[in-house]
């Protein structure tokens, strides 16, 4: 093998089969070079850095390690898609990542080892390298195509996760299936905008015996639209069990004269109380500060109070952010 090893035909992309790197004419002994990873039997990836895009300034290493681990594992899926016989679909944490769904960094480290790959009914398990084949029972899983690869869907994701997650990161997960995100600027999008729907993730849960299934009934209740973030849904979950009013969530927010200013996360209306997290974007993006800036001026004269929360208020505990919740509370008048 020469020490450079001749460049391959780009049509065949960053992730490919071995029968397909034949097909265009690349030799056998080719495919074996070290500048090609062979995640599994007959297929190939190229030796390249991953790229996830741009890094966002001041990113913690535990974030930086989950946006690359999920970098990676969309490289793996679409590599498996190379070489996936009928009948095959991505499931369980693999399924998460390709939804777009939060999964816990434990999670993620282990799915790069074994990609979640199922089947249903009769048919034999995948086995082989770089693969943790499964067997589902057809009344528990339901499959969809998602950015043209199969899928387990959201609802079935959720339940299957139970024996992995907490009931709080079950609460965070159902919140990003059920979420249903804006399609421009104020306007409200409608519940086929989500990717899946309560009714859905309790279908899930009573579809039959499940591991888990104890968690999915005590986290199902806390479920709700319209938390845009786990961060979110800490906060909420965490405000509610300290006795706190009710919030609501993705609330729309309008000047005196009925002007609207925007929407807010989390928000006591009856109080005059708007809590905005703020995730790394709106301090790193200087157009979003700049926004975020002009917006919580405009809600100060309408008469609204910002408390701004951040990340050191919701983790690795919510309890600063109930503080601070509970403070502004106190001077709108509310007594526990």
């Amino acid at each position: 093998m020469p020490r450079h090893p001749a460049p391959l035909p780009a049509a065949l992309g960053a992730e490919f089969s071995v029968a397909q790197a034949r097909s265009a004419g690349v030799g056998s002994t080719r495919v074996y070079a070290l500048d090609l990873r062979r995640p599994f039997h007959g297929a190939r990836m190229r030796q390249r850095a991953i790229d996830p895009g741009p890094a966002p300034l001041d990113e913690s290493p535990r974030t930086r390690e989950a946006r690359l681990l999920r970098a990676e594992i969309e490289r793996l899926i679409r590599a498996l898609q190379a070489i996936a016989s009928p009948g095959w679909f991505v499931s369980h944490v693999a399924a998460a990542v390709w939804w777009g769904l939060p999964v816990p960094l434990r999670l993620l480290r282990t799915c790069t080892m074994a990609l979640d790959v199922s089947v249903i009914g009769a048919r034999r398990a995948p086995r082989g390298r770089g693969m943790h084949g499964r067997q589902l029972s057809p009344a528990l899983v339901t499959v969809r195509t998602h950015r043209g690869v199969e899928v387990a869907s959201p609802a079935s994701v959720w339940a299957q996760l139970a024996p992995q997650l907490s009931v709080l990161e079950l609460i965070e997960l159902g919140d990003a299936i059920v979420y249903v995100p804006r399609r421009r600027g104020m306007a409200r999008g409608v519940s086929a905008d989500a990717l899946g729907t309560i009714d859905q993730l309790e279908a899930a849960l009573h579809a039959g015996r499940r591991q888990g299934a104890a968690r999915l009934r005590a986290a199902l209740p806390s479920v709700r639209v319209g938390a845009a973030s786990p961060a979110e849904t800490r906060i909420r979950v965490a405000a509610a069990s300290a006795g706190l009013p009710e919030l609501e969530l993705d609330v729309d927010v309008f000047a005196r004269d009925g002007a609207p200013i925007g929407f807010t996360e989390l928000a006591h209306p009856e109080y005059h109380l708007l809590y905005e997290y703020e995730g790394d974007h709106h301090r790193t993006d200087r157009a979003q500060w700049n926004r975020d800036i002009a917006k919580h001026a405009a809600c100060v004269a309408a008469g609204w109070e910002v408390v701004r929360l951040t990340s050191m208020h919701a983790y690795p505990s919510a309890a600063p952010a109930v503080a601070r919740m509970r403070e502004a509370l106190g001077r709108a008048g509310w007594r526990p």
